[in-house]
């Protein structure tokens, strides 16, 4: 019987070691950040047409005052430029909690002409006391879009 048990739990041990490794671990506190669209409900509402980047600044446990920066940037031969950029407010309530949204950086687009867009985020929030930074996390992909700045 001290055989079996002792196989059994050495296999127990492998099964959880290869089931665990398997999987990408989160870090506890990170930036999701969306690729950049044209917002169809800015339109929707608005009769505008602008590309967005929405960013959530998502931590196991409880942060305040969050600083979350959201800013677009678009291609370009001499270099990669800043179209526009965003804030959440550290004291607003809504700078509080497990997950903090910026979803309001959006930059009107003035012509049709095809541009490739993509977003960086990064933020501070204090967590149990200490302040923590988030370093700079760009969007999945950069996209092509018909909205010329």
């Amino acid at each position: 019987t001290i055989v079996v048990v002792t196989a059994l739990f050495f296999s127990l041990q492998y099964a959880n070691a290869t089931s665990n490794s398997s999987k990408p671990t989160r870090p506890p506190c990170r930036i999701n950040i969306d690729n950049a669209p044209i917002s169809k409900t800015i339109f929707q509402h608005h009769g505008v047409i602008v590309v967005i980047v929405k960013a959530r600044s998502v931590c196991n446990f409880p942060q305040q005052q969050v600083l979350l920066t959201v800013e677009i940037y678009k291609t370009a031969l001499l270099g990669d430029q800043l179209v526009t950029s965003s804030e959440t407010k550290p004291l607003a309530p809504t700078s509080s909690g497990l997950i903090v949204f910026n979803n309001g950086t959006t930059r009107v687009c003035k012509t049709k002409a095809l541009t490739h867009y993509y977003g960086i985020a990064y933020s501070k929030a204090l967590i149990n006391r200490k302040w923590l930074y988030a370093g700079r996390t760009q969007s999945p992909k950069t996209v092509p879009l018909l909205c010329g700045t």
